[in-house]
């Protein structure tokens, strides 16, 4: 029976949870022998020590115990022919183990007379789930709190109840329930890896008897398996700890999942013990393989985790082939944690580096590889909004030695809010300049694109549209990069950037050289919704052009990143339309998801508001601009010819813009030296393998 997760979603999914409890009859088997429980074991029983062992069956327990000096043990279990076995088996080489056929709910032992009460799984069999409950489920749950109550009664004062269980939900809270009083002290502790072939990990919960009860319940205690020695966790409330056992039990479904064999590109992430997240893994598999025999792992600085290399799914594949790696473990950080250096994060990742290793590799030693620093970001700036969050801006050098300068809000550090290259104003200098003549964001450019689609141009297109007295709105502004790059370039046009947070536009101005004050580049601070409002009503001056560059910083309704879902209902995108000119407006939407749903949806309903829409995707992200024009004509579906590239006989059209009077006209070769500029270049071969979409 397959009892293993289709794919690394089902790790969360909790009706898979309740499938697999409900087919896994007879999990005994996994829960390990001695040899694998005697880290716990021997922590917590002394060899004088008198063990009972309650639902003993037919393990082989009590003999491994026996045989690592306890002694002193009593075996009890209901199952009159179990019981027979047991004692023809050991009753000539452990003839001190005692087995008697004899219910947990009522042990005839007298009071205090045990140690240490021992139970390998037997709760787990008495107690079924809610959702796998029989007709005896009253039945248990009555001999169950029998059971508690015999095993209180019997234990010697700080004698221990030691239950190896899975800790499904209804078991945690039953023992909680009983033994989380001011009686008994609960530590719950992940043991190792009991049984590789199995996915469920097993949890030891140490349930210590006071002499006399305390004037105040202590808390419950938690031990991972990879607290590496330190003190447990202190956990108040079942809650957090079923928080606990959860992520415990993720960690090891995930470390099950990429056993099998090469697997899909997958991650998963790994939290402080303040829920802060602290590490996100990704599993880079050579999916041609099926059998993996070299393997490694990336740590990727600071400041680069969003690089296309690291952050998309075919970046860190490449990334793998020039490590010349079967299975590379991507090993991205997170702003806000402390993290020393490379060897630091080597050192506290490396059980997690050990378990996800393919089975072929088992002894070799792992390639553990970095830019050198765990941190190469410099920060120029910081600060914190009321609307964004805290944010940083900050300076790093990419792959090809070129130097970048990133805004980013650390509540969604995964994207990069605004980045723009810089250079040093002298060689040996503190001081830095930006690099105004090219845009650094690929999905800028791909945005930019939607000017040649202007029917009101001339053949030039895009290179007319430099000179071409344009009203163009930005919705969201970031640092300011697209704003201002529009404003420098676009001489004769007129550019509304609209933010919520004036923040923003402080950090725009004060570490991206925006504009303090212009006649044609006009900051609106207000809600991008109540701008369309307002902007769709008929008697409002329309634009050539609207931008829309939101972010939403987290995955929200919809799975979408970009913008937020409010922007994209039908009604919101309807108003985006009357904020067009009537013949010829072109809206750019920079959509980010990475569910193709999503992205259909957002399609199918602009599909029906605008007569074309047309899709570009670039290579470096997840980002995905949508074009859509307010007027079909094939004459405005331009090619790389009519966007005036150097060499290229323009495309006659019938209409052209008209210039006003105190305009001299552009000459051809003056089109073709604007068109030299890189950005340009790029949006004609962005333009070139745009995809219409047809519902």
């Amino acid at each position: 029976m397959d009892l293993l997760p289709r794919n690394a979603k089902e790790f969360t999914d909790p009706s898979y949870w309740r499938r697999f409890f409900q087919q896994c009859n007879t999990p005994f088997e996994w829960y390990g022998n001695y040899d694998k429980l005697s880290p716990v074991l021997d922590k917590y029983i002394r060899p004088s020590d008198a063990i009972l062992q309650i639902g003993c069956g037919n393990s082989n327990l009590a003999e491994q115990l026996y045989d690592n000096g306890f002694r002193n043990i009593h075996s009890i279990d209901i199952d009159g022919q179990v019981i027979a076995q047991q004692r023809k088996k050991h009753s000539e080489k452990r003839p001190s183990l005692k087995f008697e056929q004899c219910s947990a709910a009522d042990l005839g032992l007298p009071d205090a007379s045990a140690n240490v009460v021992l139970d390998k799984g037997t709760l787990d069999a008495l107690l079924p789930s809610s959702a796998g409950a029989d007709e005896r489920g009253g039945e248990s749950d009555a001999l169950v709190t029998s059971m508690f109550r015999e095993i209180g009664r019997c234990l010697a004062p700080f004698g221990r109840y030691i239950l190896i269980t899975l800790a499904q939900p209804h078991i945690v809270q039953r023992l909680s329930a009983f033994f989380g009083t001011n009686s008994f002290m609960v530590r719950v502790q992940n043991c190792e890896r009991t049984n590789a072939d199995f996915a469920m990990p097993v949890f030891a919960f140490i349930i210590t008897k006071f002499k006399t009860a305390l004037t105040e319940r202590r808390p419950m205690e938690f031990v991972g398996t990879f607290s590496d020695g330190q003190s447990p966790e202190l956990v108040h409330s079942l809650d957090k700890l079923m928080e606990r056992i959860c992520a415990a039990q993720q960690m090891n479904w995930f470390r099950h999942f990429i056993s099998r064999g090469p697997v899909d590109q997958t991650s998963i992430k790994i939290s402080a013990l303040d829920g802060t997240e602290r590490y996100e893994l990704f599993v880079v598999d050579d999916q041609q393989l099926k059998t993996m025999c070299s393997y490694g792992a990336f740590i990727v600085p600071l400041g680069r985790e969003s690089d296309w290399l690291f952050a998309t799914q075919n970046g860190r594949t490449v990334l793998r082939k020039n490590c010349e790696l079967h299975r590379l473990v991507v090993v991205r950080l997170f702003r806000g944690q402390r993290y020393g250096t490379v060897e630091d994060i080597q050192r506290e990742l490396n059980v997690f580096i050990l378990d996800f290793m393919p089975k072929a590799c088992a002894g070799q030693k792992i390639n553990l590889l970095s830019l050198g620093s765990a941190d190469v970001t410099d920060q120029i700036g910081h600060g914190f909004s009321k609307i964004s969050g805290k944010w940083s801006v900050e300076q790093v050098e990419v792959e090809g030695g070129a130097t970048r300068r990133r805004l980013v809000f650390l509540d969604s550090a995964n994207l990069i809010q605004s980045e723009v290259e810089v250079v040093r104003k002298s060689k040996n200098g503190n001081r830095w300049h930006i690099v105004w003549s090219d845009l650094s964001c690929q999905h800028h450019k791909m945005m930019l694109s939607a000017l040649a689609l202007l029917p009101s141009l001339s053949s030039a297109g895009l290179a007319d549209a430099l000179e071409a007295p344009l009203r163009i709105a930005l919705l969201g502004l970031g640092g300011g990069i697209l704003a201002k790059f529009m404003h420098d370039k676009f001489k004769q046009s007129e550019i509304v950037a609209v933010e919520i947070d004036p923040e923003v536009l402080a950090i725009a101005r004060k570490h991206f050289d925006f504009p303090a004050e212009s006649d044609r580049l006009e900051v609106v601070i207000c809600d991008a919704m109540d701008f369309l409002r307002e902007n769709s009503a008929q008697d409002c001056p329309k634009f050539d052009v609207l931008l829309v560059d939101l972010s939403g910083g987290t995955v929200g309704k919809g799975g979408l990143y970009c913008p937020p879902a409010q922007f994209v209902t039908e009604d919101t995108l309807k108003q985006m339309r009357s904020c067009l000119v009537e013949k010829g407006g072109v809206l750019s939407l920079n959509l980010v998801t990475r569910d193709e749903e999503a992205s259909q949806s957002v399609k199918r309903v602009l599909s029906t508001i605008f007569p074309c829409v047309y899709s570009i995707k670039g290579d470096e992200d997840i980002n995905e601009v949508l074009l859509c024009c307010g007027t079909v004509n094939e004459e405005i579906v331009p090619d790389i010819s009519a966007l005036g590239l150097k060499g290229e006989k323009p495309v006659k059209r019938k209409k052209a813009q008209k210039r006003s009077n105190n305009q001299m006209p552009k000459t051809k070769s003056d089109n073709a030296k604007r068109s030299e500029e890189p950005w340009m270049k790029e949006c004609a071969e962005y333009l070139a393998n745009k995809k219409q979409f047809v519902t």
